[in-house]
């Protein structure tokens, strides 16, 4: 008797636990980002201060005001000379000690999810040395440095499940295989340990 009831409780968890922590999330991050807002707002010297009373609505127009500004610099990206200025900053960022790691790291981590095809990495199946165990991975890189001469190694990086985080490892082009996945849902496939119904090819 006292199983069941605990069964039932634990489904009503299943049930409540992630809407809930969705909703928190959700909630959490709308109100860090109109204080965002309201900071560009003020920052940029557009309003002095923000009225009690409209607060909440100030700070989503400053939301706005910050998303169409990434909108411009993605714009200007497209032009030679923006780029030229872009790559002047990326080297002097990548110079500074302390900095270099931040910077270098964040970026490669935006490319890695929304870079171009083929620059950004793509998930294979990795066999690792022996042929007994197959491993989701996800190629970042198809030339990468450290490797010796005649040594055609590719990057690939083993996601861990339900943690950040996993081993690289040089792996052989012949052991990696493509699969058609998006690398957002490979990484969501070993965040949750492949609980979702997804199924990938190239089995």
């Amino acid at each position: 008797m006292i199983k069941k009831q605990i069964k039932i409780l634990i489904a009503g968890a299943l049930v409540v636990i992630p809407v809930a922590f969705t909703v928190w999330l959700v909630v959490t991050l709308a109100e860090w980002l109109t204080t965002m807002g309201e900071k560009v707002l003020v920052g940029t010297g557009i309003i002095s201060e923000i009225p009690p009373e409209y607060g909440s609505c100030m700070g989503w127009a400053g939301v706005l005001l910050l998303v169409v500004a990434v909108y411009l610099v993605g714009l200007m990206t497209r032009f030679l000379l923006f780029k030229k200025i872009l790559d002047m900053v990326d080297r002097l960022l990548s110079r500074l000690p302390g900095i270099k790691i931040i910077y270098e790291s964040t970026r490669d981590l935006l490319e890695l999810f929304g870079g171009d095809a083929g620059k950004a990495g793509y998930p294979v199946l990795y066999t690792a040395p022996g042929g007994n165990i197959r491993m989701l991975g996800i190629v970042t890189n198809e030339n990468p440095a450290g490797r010796p001469p005649g040594d055609d190694s590719v990057l690939v990086y083993l996601p861990m499940g339900y943690m950040i985080g996993g081993p690289i490892v040089y792996a052989s082009p012949a052991s990696v295989e493509k699969l058609d996945m998006s690398v957002e849902t490979a990484m969501r496939l070993a965040a949750t340990a492949f609980i979702a119904k997804e199924e990938i090819s190239g089995n």
